[in-house]
């Protein structure tokens, strides 16, 4: 993988309280300067979603939004304005952009994630299901850690581990899932910077 990356953040949630999209978008334009640009957008229905993906064909998605054990929910804070299956959305998602790679989001995972992530990389979830405190705190430090070059696994480790206590705290835990075609304790989705 060569050349400048691009990452779509999609506000499932219009209102986005935690502001996760700003935090997401500050640490990539900061860590990733120059060699990532980052995209926002609100979507309240799946179809917005995919046209966003089509349109900006994004290396990685980040979504931003409720999810229960197996729909994400769009909204506009309790008000839901749309749903759909996790594992098609993540098909649909691949389909329409076709240099996607990575995606995470605010659900909990399982075995048909896995079986399910086609040419993905990885798809990064919560363990337990939607928390959004913890997502909120590990996701702008996996971010910054892959921005600076680190390996998929050793970013996702350090992340985890520099919050550690505070996710306890809130009840979450990442979820990662790597696809067979890649090594995460090798593979980088940005080369590491040389200083």
């Amino acid at each position: 993988m060569d050349g400048q990356r691009k990452l779509l953040i999609i506000k499932m949630d219009a209102l986005d309280e935690l502001h996760e999209a700003d935090k997401v978008a500050q640490v990539v334009g900061q860590a990733g300067a120059g060699r990532v640009v980052a995209h926002t957008v609100v979507c309240e229905q799946p179809a917005e979603a995919i046209a966003a993906a089509e349109t900006i064909m994004p290396d990685w998605i980040h979504l931003i939004g409720r999810s229960d054990k197996h729909q994400l929910i769009f909204s506009r804070g309790e008000e839901i304005t749309g749903q759909c299956s996790r594992i098609s959305l993540l098909k649909k998602l691949r389909e329409a952009a076709v240099p996607l790679t990575l995606v995470t989001l605010n659900s909990k995972l399982d075995d048909s994630d896995l079986g399910n992530m086609g040419r993905l990389y990885a798809v990064i979830g919560m363990e337990k299901g939607y928390n959004p405190v913890a997502s909120r705190l590990f996701m702008p430090r996996f971010y910054d850690n892959i921005c600076r070059g680190q390996t998929l696994s050793d970013a996702a480790t350090i992340a985890i581990e520099n919050m550690q206590q505070e996710v306890v705290q809130h009840g979450g835990m990442p979820s990662l899932c790597f696809n067979h075609i890649i090594n995460p304790e090798t593979f980088m989705f940005l080369p590491e910077i040389v200083q």
